[in-house]
């Protein structure tokens, strides 16, 4: 082998050798840089873990509020009543949704005792439809409530087999296609709106019920709505129902207030120590007092009542949540809300009138429904709605001054 020969092996020689050992650099970089990926994609992928194992403990964990019930409740004249006096009015009724069939009210259906979602909604899309709190005076009485639970509990009976999703209990969707509530009523909820927060969303619970009183007027909706008057508000088996209604006072010289409203929540299961173990609505009126003018007895300042309200509903909700909340589960609300055409103001006895004239006329037509009606032997009695109205009302001093 020649010199030059030898010189040209020995420079091909070096430079495969160096061409292996950067390919297996390379590789081994490769390698490296490989188990560097997957170390990090598996730290984020346990950090991930670890953020959703958080949120979910938060989300169980999570309260509304730690005050409770009773924390609010005191004894006043022998009864229960909220802690500050002259805040609530109760509108309570005979019985609640577990004891409607003792006595004189086995009238009542056997699935009474699970009607809660059927009686928030029926409840808060009728009352709403009076359209201001001045008609709302006229349902301040027992008879209101009983029939609100009475026909509440025996459409929840009779109606169960044409519920679409075919579950236990009702959803919103279930109630409105099933009971047709969009077809006879201004004000109508919209499930398909609904918004869901867990128990440690407090602050977006407060605001949801902060717009019950908002003094915007807000877009109209496609279907000629305005802003949420209301909403349903549903926890696993547990259903309660909230609604605004305003009072007439803008533009009245001797009004005490430049605007007022009345709250009320509705609650068939009797857990409220006011409700003396019976089906009610607990209602609070807030208004925004006119500089100088006396304040009503009965009325509180809007910030304040709201407050109040927020309290009792939210301690209301976590009493129920306490009872039923599992580790294996997180618990969460659907807030549904319900929504009233402009300009619209009904009477107790237009309301009756819709009531027993067009919408009950029209379920009973259903053939399924009818076919159950028969089989319970359920001939449908004539709203009783305000049959027994109270002449006081916790709401009368808002629009006058006398």
């Amino acid at each position: 082998m020649s010199a030059e020969e030898s010189s040209t092996v020995s420079t091909a020689s070096l430079l495969a050798d160096q061409r292996n050992m950067l390919e297996g650099s390379t590789s081994a970089n490769a390698e490296v840089i490989a188990e560097v990926e997957n170390a990090k994609n598996d730290s984020n992928r346990m950090q991930r873990r670890a953020l959703r194992e958080q949120q979910r403990l938060h989300r169980i964990q999570g309260r509304l509020t730690d005050i409770s019930l009773n924390d609010i409740a005191t004894l006043r004249d022998g009864e229960y009543d909220f802690f500050i006096e002259n805040t609530i009015v109760c509108i309570r009724g005979s019985c609640s949704q577990f004891d409607a069939r003792d006595g004189r009210t086995k009238l009542m259906p056997p699935l009474t005792h699970d009607c809660c979602q059927t009686f928030s909604t029926i409840a808060a899309v009728v009352l709403s439809s009076l359209g201001l709190a001045v008609t709302m005076q006229e349902c301040s009485d027992v008879s209101t409530v009983n029939y609100l639970l009475y026909i509440s509990a025996w459409l929840h009976q009779i109606s169960a087999p044409v519920w679409p999703q075919r579950r236990a209990r009702p959803t919103v969707g279930d109630l409105n296609a099933a009971l047709r509530l969009r077809e006879f009523f201004p004000s109508r909820v919209n499930e398909g709106e609904f918004e869901v927060l867990f128990y440690n969303q407090r602050d977006r619970a407060k605001e949801l019920v902060d717009q019950l009183c908002s003094t915007s007027r807000g877009s109209r909706n496609a279907d000629g709505s305005l802003s949420v008057c209301g909403y349903v508000i549903a926890s696993g088996d547990y259903t309660v129902s909230i609604f605004s209604l305003a009072h007439d006072v803008k533009g009245r010289p001797n009004a005490r207030y430049s605007e007022a409203w009345s709250l009320y929540i509705c609650d068939s299961h009797g857990t409220q120590p006011w409700s003396g173990g019976k089906a009610c609505l607990t209602g609070i009126t807030v208004g925004v007092p006119k500089a100088g003018a006396e304040v009503s007895n009965g009325v509180v300042a809007k910030e304040e009542g709201l407050r109040y309200f927020a309290m009792i509903l939210f301690a209301l909700l976590e009493d129920h949540k306490r009872k039923t909340t599992s580790l294996q589960h997180v618990p969460y609300m659907t807030w549904s809300p319900i929504r009233r055409q402009r300009a619209t103001l009904y009477t107790a006895e237009e309301l009756k009138g819709i009531i027993d004239d067009s919408w009950i006329p029209s379920l009973m037509k259903n053939n399924v429904i009818a076919r159950e009606a028969k089989k319970y032997s359920f001939a449908p009695l004539k709203c009783f709605l305000g049959l027994s109205a109270s002449k006081t009302v916790v709401a009368n001093g808002v629009a006058g001054s006398s």
